[in-house]
């Protein structure tokens, strides 16, 4: 019976673990979206007057750079639930 336990702890522990980084990634994608929103009104502006001042053309680099970050962490987030989900089907194998 202990033996039992332990498994549904285990196999609950899995799931709320592919979860949890499902959510982050839910988080990235909302961040990802807004930045870009922002970052394509930058670029409209840019088209239209032909410009960009200091504080407007520093603004935008900021913004790219934080979308590379989002876009890594994007990536590891997806090689974590990779590695969760390949574990857990390991589990479901070995059990029967």
């Amino acid at each position: 019976m202990a033996n039992n336990i332990f498994e549904q702890f285990d196999e609950a522990y899995s799931r709320w673990s592919i979860l949890d980084k499902v959510g982050k990634e839910m988080q990235l994608a909302g961040m990802w979206q807004q930045l870009c929103a922002t970052y394509n009104y930058i670029i409209m502006v840019w088209q239209r007057r032909g410009y960009l001042t200091v504080d407007e053309y520093n603004y935008k680099n900021q913004i790219y750079q934080l979308l590379i970050a989002l876009q890594n962490q994007k990536m590891k987030i997806d090689q974590e639930l990779s590695n969760e989900m390949m574990k857990h089907l390991l589990k479901m194998i070995v059990k029967q």
